[in-house]
């Protein structure tokens, strides 16, 4: 195996090879190859390598995929995931997991919380709840053990992060919370009447930023929801168990979460969409915390 991480992120996979070396792993078994762009597509292209597995972004998987040939693929490409509330949720929990969904790890998680989608008679409350939670993070050092929202990767991240902010402000989304750099960190910010056609909206974001959005029908919230290319996880709050397993049918993400956010997940459950048209075959991971 050979293992090429980013070259923003090199230690952890290092540390990793030498924990499994130190644990008797022959060193002939994995290799950490540290490189540019130059050295990843030499690797993707090698008729050596038998299967390339990659994490990341969407164009550079359809990179790899033209690059790779006649190879196993095995992707994890990042999601859009929306989080229905309905009226009959538990409103406490809801913005408890919603708020932890949306900010952890600066939002930097391919599950994490973006489109949090409440059922108009409990929109205003939710809203109000859900910035007065935020308000109460801290921004700032993550070597601060009272920090709980850290720097993003990058410079060059942020700068993404903040221009498709701008954009969506521009266009007419309104501005809940936040949008304030400091040198590296974008403190957690909230909006809603997103444009349906921003950036914003139909991209991964990938950053500390969350969108309200208010629907009238289950119906409605059905079609938001799937109205974005890809989720790999999805979440919904509810106290019915046929509005529950109806919604973990028929929302085109790789996992369901019911009545947690979309970012729960632990290393044994199954993950992500079979490559089969539309959702046929999808797996949907339903856990409930009542």
């Amino acid at each position: 195996m050979v293992l090429k991480p980013s070259a923003l992120t090199p230690l952890s996979a290092q540390l990793l090879a030498d924990a499994l070396v130190d644990a008797g792993l022959s060193p002939e078994v994995l290799t950490v190859v540290h490189g540019d762009r130059e050295v990843a597509e030499t690797i993707i292209r090698s008729r050596d390598v038998r299967m390339v597995s990659f994490t990341g972004g969407f164009s550079t998987g359809e990179s790899i995929a033209r690059a790779a040939g006649l190879k196993k693929l095995s992707m994890d490409l990042g999601g859009n995931a929306p989080v229905i509330v309905l009226s009959d949720a538990d409103i406490d929990d809801a913005v408890e997991s919603c708020v932890s969904g949306a900010f952890w790890a600066a939002g930097q998680n391919c599950v994490g919380v973006q489109r949090i989608l409440v059922a108009t008679p409990l929109y205003a409350d939710f809203r109000q709840r859900f910035l007065e939670a935020t308000a109460r993070l801290v921004s700032g050092d993550p070597s601060d053990e009272r920090t709980d929202v850290g720097p993003m990767i990058s410079p060059a991240a942020l700068d993404e992060l903040k221009a498709k902010l701008d954009e969506s402000i521009h266009d007419g989304a309104a501005l809940l919370a936040g949008n304030v750099r400091v040198g590296n960190v974008l403190e957690p910010t909230v909006l809603e009447a997103v444009p349906a056609d921003s950036r914003l909206w139909r991209e991964e974001v990938f950053g500390p930023v969350v969108m309200l959005h208010a629907f009238n029908t289950f119906e409605e919230a059905i079609e938001v929801a799937n109205a974005i290319e890809f989720s790999l996880h999805a979440g919904i709050f509810t106290d019915s168990l046929s509005n529950a397993m109806d919604a973990a049918r028929r929302i085109d993400a790789g996992g369901v979460m019911i009545n947690d956010s979309s970012d729960y997940r632990f290393d044994g459950m199954p993950f992500g969409v079979p490559n089969t048209e539309a959702s046929a075959g999808k797996v949907s991971i339903l856990l409930t915390k009542r």
